[in-house]
């Protein structure tokens, strides 16, 4: 039988350890508001094959969906409905984020790099996922991430061609490097003055920038799940050899 790369990696793990990890799905979360870009974030930063979203409008419930990944690894998902459209269903909503979040092993929350202000994340952050992160000692789960890096620049100037993603290159034009710095800094800057770094115990490190479009920086994504307390298991469902191929480009802001 041919041994998995986990137990390649790690083959003084003792079997029966082996098989509970193998049994057990490597449970991820996902959340963020409409047009965040969840679904092409689960398409292409966790492997999946055309995943489409099946949250239903007004859902009070989340199907946990499980993928076969490779070697008896196995991925669950939770596609979180998005908090901030309707007060009533954000209250059924947070229930259902206080009864899923504490049995995830990665919680991945999408900020959309479009927004010029990211007020409502930052709510949604302090009041439901970090106190529920804390609440039950999960913080370590948590990764930020920042999406649609790549249209930044359309809503600098839409007309403007040199603020448009290089595709031949796969990566911003010097133009656009600068106004998605300009816009990362604010997205710092807002996230520090609410202090959602540091008083809650989230490092800076914890946020990524990527595209998920043009599979754009998806490598610092992949090390910032490595950092989370059982990423080294993700690690085991994709391959030691698969890390940081998807993307040599990479943002260095």
């Amino acid at each position: 039988m041919r041994k998995s790369p986990l137990y390649k990696a790690f083959g003084l793990l003792q079997p029966d350890y082996l098989q509970e990890i193998t049994e057990r799905p490597f449970r991820v979360a996902v959340i963020g508001r409409s047009g965040v870009g969840k679904t092409t974030t689960l398409n292409s930063v966790f492997g999946l094959n055309r995943y489409t979203s099946r949250i239903a409008e007004g859902t009070t419930d989340v199907e946990e969906e499980i993928f076969d990944v490779r070697d008896g690894f196995k991925l669950s998902i939770f596609d979180m409905p998005g908090l901030g459209n309707d007060i009533d269903k954000d209250v059924q909503y947070e229930k259902l984020y206080e009864k899923i979040l504490p049995g995830c092993d990665v919680i991945v929350y999408i900020i959309n790099g479009r927004s010029r202000e990211v007020g409502e994340d930052c709510d949604i952050l302090k009041n439901v996922v970090i106190r529920i992160c804390q609440k039950n000692n999960i913080l370590r789960n948590l990764v930020l991430a920042v999406n649609k890096i790549d249209s930044i620049g359309e809503t600098v100037d839409k007309n403007d061609p040199d603020l448009r993603w290089n595709k031949v290159e796969n990566r911003p034009t010097e133009k656009l490097a600068k106004a998605i710095e300009d816009r990362l800094t604010n997205i710092n800057r807002a996230l520090v003055k609410e202090k959602i770094f540091g008083e809650n115990g989230i490092s800076i490190d914890n946020l990524v920038y990527y595209s998920a479009v043009y599979n754009f920086n998806l490598r610092e994504f992949f090390l910032a799940i490595l950092k989370t307390e059982r990423g080294w298991i993700w690690a085991s469902t994709v391959g030691f050899e698969n890390i940081g191929k998807w993307s040599d480009k990479r943002m260095n802001l």
